[in-house]
């Protein structure tokens, strides 16, 4: 079992309004970036570019291998968005990318 940092694209159909933004970080907290492998100063688990309604989701998951933590992290995508208002047609998520492990 490893802590992997995943990283997920995608786009958004409507803008991210503050309140939905708080929610849907609140579903992601604790799946900060900088708590696994190599120390990464002012990583946001959330950067948004709003007029292109491209956002990209920094998570940290534990999973045994990277597959299992591309999964997850789609899930926790989808879980966050979801809780934030977002029906399932509104976001598109793209393929995870492994960007961290830490299998200490």
């Amino acid at each position: 079992m490893g802590s992997y940092v995943i990283t997920v694209p995608g786009t958004v159909q409507r803008p991210v309004e503050e309140a939905a933004r708080r929610t849907l970080l609140a579903v992601v907290h604790g799946a900060d970036p900088e708590e696994a492998g190599a120390q990464v100063p002012d990583l946001d688990v959330l950067t948004l570019d709003e007029p292109e309604g491209t956002f990209v989701l920094r998570l940290e998951v534990d999973a045994p291998d990277h597959s299992a933590a591309g999964e997850a992290a789609l899930v926790l995508a989808r879980r966050a968005f979801a809780a934030a208002g977002y029906e399932e047609g509104a976001v598109s998520i793209g393929t995870p990318a492994v960007t961290g492990i830490d299998v200490g």
